[in-house]
């Protein structure tokens, strides 16, 4: 007795059904997509070349002529500035990074805190024109207690 092997995958008998797609590929459309495709890149490109080119030229037309008052101005923003940051005109016009061994944070904030004890700790003038001087905080401290604060009515 013989016996029929089916296929599973096809559903069919050994040697029946076995075959490909008959339906074949077409390639021209997908050539003509990547033609177009370059064409497009190509035209966007150009189109890309141009606007930076305006972009420059507009720039310097705005660039054009300084100023009056671009002479009057500071070189470096006031105080406080940041650590690290040009601490003199010639620092920042000459782009020279900082000295990490005189500037260097730590070392800054040294100097300003004993800037300030020196201050705190002597005598000396706030405005010579009109009168005003310093005393050391001690001394004001003492000053305060014995003429006391004084209130409002």
């Amino acid at each position: 007795m013989a016996e029929k092997h089916t296929d599973h995958e096809t559903g069919g008998l050994h040697g029946v059904g076995v075959g490909h797609e008959a339906s074949e590929m077409r390639i021209a459309p997908i050539v003509w997509f990547l033609v177009v495709l370059g064409f497009g890149t190509v035209i966007i490109c150009l189109l890309m070349a141009g606007l930076f080119n305006s972009f420059e030229k507009n720039l310097a037309v705005e660039e054009g002529k300084a100023s009056p008052l671009a002479d009057e101005r500071q070189k470096l923003p006031p105080e406080p500035r940041l650590q690290l940051a040009p601490s003199t005109p010639e620092q920042l016009e000459t782009r020279q990074s900082p000295n990490l061994k005189l500037d260097h944070p730590l070392q800054e904030m040294k100097r300003l805190r004993d800037e300030e004890n020196l201050k705190l700790s002597s005598y000396g003038w706030i405005d010579e024109k009109a009168g005003v001087i310093r005393i050391p905080i001690e001394e004001a401290k003492k000053r305060l207690l014995q003429a006391g604060i004084p209130t409002r009515k």
